[in-house]
């Protein structure tokens, strides 16, 4: 039996001020106070010795219990709390001459809860175990076997949480929650909506997981902000919890846990961020996706087959897993319903008893409802991928309820109109209904000859409108008779020009329209005016939603040609959003030419993939490409350029993921055929050698020649600033680089860099990616101090495009981190350390070495200030596991100040 280690909290009044032992919270006339916390401590046992004399003594030995202070430190908080009451309240704290302070005045008190209490005789104020510079701030809450507390950096005042073990048991749950976590954050492209795991420590007592802040509870947050919120925006909040569990569902986690308590918002009414946390409970279906994952089976080496009941909360729980059924995705999907009703209603913590449904107003609510929460799971809801689909098309549903119920009623008066038709003329019926036989017939027929009379107009007017287009708004604005620059116009420039006339030139053929501006689209991509790429792709979509649905094949391509655009803008964030809604269109979709159809299939595997490269998951990405290939040549066998254009991309990411034999296999064969076929293929066979380089290793030399062969004809036809021209200088810049070159490789970076920012300008990713590679580059020529200032530029931007975990903004950080330390600045660089987690670094760039490499710069961190025992056995282990870097003509400098930092420990 677990004992409940709890205290009263109660909510104390006097005067105009207020104070929440529960919250450890202070108003003053309505409003929150910012006061240090042993202010408030010592206002606390104040309150409880309300009228009483209490001495200097009592409160260092209760405020500050076993902490070195200094003589007035009891007249210090003193003296702060007054100020923070304000003059009209401070008078209740009397001074008692040689004695110490009273509280003096009326008090009264509410009882607000219960405060749990450390079995671990933790308390606030106290240094953390095992990390000094944390202090703990207040517990969040317990359970049997394990405390959660608030900690917070006393220097960067950065707020972490800590999870405690306190028996066996709870440590199974703990390793069984890092394992989970971890497959949440490597196998969810953006895990967006899952507590971020920091660190953990099973080696010696305490054993503890360390996640970042991500705010209070949903139901701690809802009490504040829940009643702002109209149904819409509380179903949009619900729906950030869906597609979290959805996501979790996705990579085989059931979470078997969830209530409110274990939903944690940030933000306030108008922005809340959701995040997941507590999979001790959860349950991963296939274990064996761990080793391909290799992620150790942290807690994970027995597991559970049957199901605990207890090992969820009685209120959420499944009726079916008190039976002794295994939990499944409805489980869970049982759980989302309940606290989708107690949002819906801010009840948190009610029961859905019977007659609940009086409470929903909104009939398709109520149906969504029933859908999650049947007590027969074969009855339940699918997933929450599907729950959340339903509740997105809300609106849509609506729409058709009442388009049905307006036929219905036509329906019931065409009736009635006939019935008394019938009773006033019974004698004409029958001629009547022979008349109208003839009639149908007739219609009939004079339907289908107006229906293909139309048709072979609107076909005649369309293929007129696109001779015309071709011929005079783009042949003709590259004819020197028609176009002032003659011959000189390029291709971006005749595409600027026929753009504009797309509008008036289709007004009355949409559907051209929106083919034109779709096609568009991909040519200005092609030629890198991505706003204008960007633009296309809207009309298009626009333009095809109008005329054949969201869910029409048109537009899920103009869709997937928006996300692609989106994405080489740098604009991941809404390129993430546009392709989500893409994935929910198509698995939404009943229509066979739209869920099932391999066209469909396609478009979310090209959009998938055009986001993944941007944010460097390339591993993942050359799976999406080949996906993308398989279902071309499923529906659409001879579009050859668009293979080609799919190959290439699977090519170089390939090569970026490691995988360098089959890049340099794909890559050959693709060569092959390009170089077999008739007509000019020089572009083409130059593109192929650019993505074929990073599949040749540490050949230097071949590498070279593959780009200096490439250079003159991609320069030649598509421009000095074209983006595949600065991926080409990226690379010699990384051919200079590996040999040392540093002079070279200088010269490379700033041009690269230069031309880079001058073509995207200061809001994308490429531009601070280009400027970290010249500050890495500086770096390892032993430049520091130019170098620094550029990494840090270059993370601090990255940071604010892509978000700290994606990994060119890991990478950064490494980088960033040994340029901190090449200036001994230990701190800093403990912080960036803090943030890198290898596994996503070896999906950017493989060498299965980023663990090491994160170790040593730990290593010669704590060599820096001085902690010589914790630095020796990481510099040891990674000196060893770094030990190739002996052997290269320019060893990295992170492995240079490594050996330096292990030859200064005695």
């Amino acid at each position: 039996m677990t004992v409940r280690m709890e205290k009263p909290a109660f909510c104390y009044r006097f005067g105009t001020a207020e104070f929440d032992e529960a919250r450890c919270e202070l108003r003053v006339a309505g409003l929150a106070v910012d006061v240090e916390r042993r202010a408030l401590d010592v206002l606390a046992y104040l309150l409880r010795h309300a009228g009483e004399v209490v001495t200097k003594e009592e409160l260092l030995r209760e405020v500050w219990a076993g902490r070195v202070t200094v003589d007035k430190v009891v007249p210090n908080a003193i003296n702060k709390l007054r100020r923070a009451l304000g003059q009209a309240n401070a008078v209740h704290i009397a001074t008692q001459a040689r004695a110490g302070y009273r509280l003096d005045g009326l008090v009264s008190r509410v009882a607000v809860g219960r405060q749990p209490v450390s079995q671990m005789q933790l308390a606030p104020g106290q240094p953390l175990p095992s990390r000094p510079h944390f202090v703990l701030q207040r517990q969040l809450g317990h359970a049997g076997g394990s405390e959660v507390w608030l900690a917070e950096h006393q220097k960067t005042h950065e707020a972490r949480v800590f999870k405690f073990a306190l028996d066996a048991g709870r440590l199974r749950a703990l390793k069984r929650e890092v394992t989970l976590l971890r497959v949440m954050h490597d196998g969810v492209p953006n895990p967006r909506h899952v507590v971020e795991l920091l660190d953990w420590n099973f080696e010696s007592a305490p054993y503890f997981i360390e996640c970042r802040y991500a705010g209070p509870t949903l139901s701690e947050w809802a009490a504040q902000h829940l009643p702002a919120l109209d149904t819409p925006a509380r179903l949009a909040l619900f729906l950030q919890i869906a597609d979290a569990v959805a996501a979790a569902h996705a990579v085989g986690i059931l979470h078997k846990d969830l209530k409110p308590a274990n939903v944690l918002v940030e933000g306030g009414a108008a922005q809340p961020r959701v995040r997941l946390t507590d999979f001790g409970s959860g349950h991963l279906l296939d274990p064996d996706r761990l080793s391909q994952m290799g992620i150790t089976r942290l807690g994970l080496t027995v597991e559970q087959h049957g199901n605990d009941p207890s090992s969820g909360t009685p209120l959420y729980t499944a009726p079916e897993l008190f039976d002794g059924m295994a939990p499944t995705v409805r489980s869970d999907v049982y759980a989302l319903g309940v606290m989708l009703y107690q949002m819906l209603l801010s009840r948190f913590g009610q029961p859905m008893a019977s007659g609940w449904e009086a409470d929903v107003a909104d009939e398709l609510l109520r149906e969504d409802l029933r859908l999650a929460t049947d007590v027969n799971p074969e009855r339940r809801l699918g997933s929450a991928a599907d729950l959340a689909s339903r509740l997105r098309r809300l609106n849509q549903r609506r729409s058709e309820i009442e388009q049905a119920r307006q036929y219905q009623q036509a329906v019931r008066r065409d009736r009635q109109t006939l019935a008394r038709a019938r009773a006033r003329r019974p004698y004409v019926l029958a001629l009547v209904a022979a008349l109208a036989v003839g009639v149908v017939v007739a219609l009939i027929l004079q339907h289908e000859a107006v229906v293909a009379r139309n048709e072979a107009q609107r076909e005649l007017h369309k293929a007129g409108a696109l001779a015309r287009f071709l011929n005079e708004d783009l042949i003709g604005r590259s004819n020197p008779l028609v176009s002032a620059k003659g011959s000189d116009a390029t291709l971006r420039e005749v595409l600027l020009s026929a753009r504009d006339r797309v509008g008036e030139r289709f007004r009355a053929q949409p559907q051209a329209a929106a083919e034109i501006h779709a096609s568009l689209a991909a040519m200005f991509g092609a030629v890198d005016l991505f706003d204008e790429a960007q633009a296309q792709a809207r009309l298009a979509l626009e333009l095809n939603e109008r005329l054949g649905g969201a869910a029409s094949p048109a537009a899920l391509q103009a869709r997937a040609v928006l996300v692609n655009a989106l994405a080489r803008q740098s604009r991941l964030d809404e390129a993430q959003q546009t392709l989500e809604a893409l994935e929910r269109l198509v698995d939404a979709s009943d229509k066979p030419n739209a869920a099932g159809s391999a066209e469909a299939r396609h478009q979310v595997a090209v959009a998938r993939s055009a986001v993944l490269l941007r944010r460097g998951d390339f591993v993942h990405a050359s799976a999406e490409l080949r996906n993308a290939i398989d279902t071309l040549d499923e529906f659409n066998p001879d579009h050859a350029a668009r293979r080609d254009a799919l190959r290439l991309e699977r090519i170089s990411a390939l090569g970026l993921a490691a995988e360098r034999r089959l890049a340099l296999q794909e890559g050959q064969q693709l060569l092959l055929e390009v170089q077999a076929r008739p007509g000019d293929n020089e572009l083409m066979i130059a593109l192929i050698r650019l993505a074929m380089v990073r599949g040749h290793g540490e050949d230097h030399a071949a590498i070279e020649q593959l780009l200096l062969q490439a250079q003159p004809v991609i320069v030649a036809r598509l421009g000095e600033g074209h983006s595949r021209h600065l991926r080409l200088l990226g690379e010699l810049q990384g051919v200079a680089f590996r040999r040392g070159d540093w002079p070279r490789a200088n010269t490379y970076a700033q041009a690269l860099h230069e031309r880079a920012r001058a073509k995207f300008g200061p809001d994308h990713a490429t531009t601070y990616v280009t400027l970290l590679n010249w500050a890495r580059t500086l770096g390892e020529a032993g430049q520091g101090a130019l170098a620094v200032d550029k990494a840090r530029e270059g993370h601090e931007q990255m940071v604010r495009l892509l978000g700290p975990g994606a990994p060119q903004v890991q990478d950064a950080a490494f980088v960033r981190a040994w340029m901190e330390l090449e200036a001994q600045r230990p701190a800093q660089a403990l912080k960036l350390i803090d943030t890198i987690k290898p596994a996503v670094l070896e999906t950017y760039r493989a060498s299965g070495v980023w663990q090491a490499g994160v170790d040593a710069l730990r290593g010669i961190a704590l060599q820096q200030r001085g902690q010589a025992a914790a630095a020796r056995p990481l510099l040891d282990d990674a000196l060893v596991k770094l030990k190739g870097e002996e052997d290269l003509a320019q060893p990295s400098r992170v492995y240079v100040l490594a050996q330096r930092a292990r030859a200064r420990l005695p």
